[in-house]
């Protein structure tokens, strides 16, 4: 099941390294999709211990979670300085240096006859900054110390996640009970339209044996004879025993969608699934009326439509 969480911590002035540093904020985003186990993908900044906490905080919320992949972003923000210079990342000293050398690289190609595009001013701040950041030590080196803040971060991330997977479970479930009401209503259409049948099935039959036996001038059948092979038809196309195994298997896809959540419930739902498919594509093999195959056609896109969303069921 699809989630996403969000959480964010402010650090301290000199966290991660020695003198003054810019504040600095800790980020945890999380986001988790339909898997068949419990997947964790790690990326932070603070090497494999961290690593290990963070995966043990996390299994320890695995009745939440349930199985699926939850990906986990942990990284470290510059919170800028005041002053609008520094806001926008520009160091000057920094910048001369940049627009010397470029200076410099252009007349060098100059005089091996080789023509250079000149760089633009946000690739000059790009640059600058990169190197700048890179010179301090800044986000792109990986820290060694794990910040006190990051466990309480990742917590509220968890709960932001596991919030939206419960709210979106709430639409599934509903989404999956009102596909099923569709195929019962479905269904109950399939079962009226074939109210007759027998009589149907007798006056077709009883045509074109005269229109045949007319042919070839022989003897017509007697009507005993034509309820014998009526009853034979009726008999192989009966669907009542269908119809009582898909309502069987309707009340129990309720059942599970309403009972507490537990593992293995998504295979049991996909196990219905296909037991109703294949109870549905029984009976129309069995019908004859154009109107009851026309039903059919839509059954089988209800339980098609049920199997996607069942898909996401953990």
């Amino acid at each position: 099941m699809t989630g996403f969480g969000a959480a964010s911590r402010p650090l301290g002035a000199a966290f991660g390294a020695g003198g003054s540093r810019p504040t600095q904020t800790l980020s945890v985003e999380l986001r988790s999709v339909n898997l068949r186990f419990l997947e964790i993908k790690v990326r932070q900044p603070f090497g494999t211990p961290c690593e290990e906490r963070i995966r043990k905080q996390i299994k320890r919320r695995r009745s939440e979670l349930g199985r699926g992949r939850v990906d986990v972003l942990v990284h470290i923000q510059r919170v800028s300085p005041s002053d609008d210079e520094a806001a926008l990342g520009i160091d000057e000293p920094r910048l001369r240096q940049t627009l010397a050398a470029s200076r410099r690289a252009a007349e060098l190609a100059h005089e091996l006859g080789v023509e250079v595009r000149a760089p633009s001013t946000l690739e000059l701040l790009k640059y600058s900054q990169f190197q700048s950041q890179s010179h301090r030590g800044g986000d792109g080196d990986r820290a060694t110390a794990i910040p006190d803040v990051l466990e309480p971060c990742l917590n509220e991330a968890l709960d932001a996640l596991c919030q939206m997977r419960a709210r979106e479970g709430a639409a599934l479930a509903e989404e999956i009970l009102e596909h099923a009401r569709q195929l019962e209503q479905r269904v109950a259409a399939i079962e009226v339209s074939l109210t007759g049948e027998a009589e149907r099935l007798q006056g077709r039959l009883r045509e074109r044996v005269h229109a045949l036996l007319a042919r070839v001038d022989a003897e017509k059948p007697t009507e005993d004879r034509i309820a014998q092979e009526v009853a034979i038809l009726v008999q192989k196309g009966d669907v009542t025993e269908e119809f009582a195994r898909i309502a069987s298997h309707l009340a129990q896809l309720r059942g599970v969608v309403g009972a507490e959540h537990k593992a293995g419930q998504g295979k049991t739902l996909d196990f219905l699934c296909q037991e109703l498919f294949r109870e549905v594509t029984t009976i129309g093999s069995k019908i004859t009326s154009h109107r009851g195959s026309g039903l059919m056609i839509e059954a089988k896109s209800c339980v098609e439509r049920l199997r996607e969303q069942v898909q996401n069921v953990e």
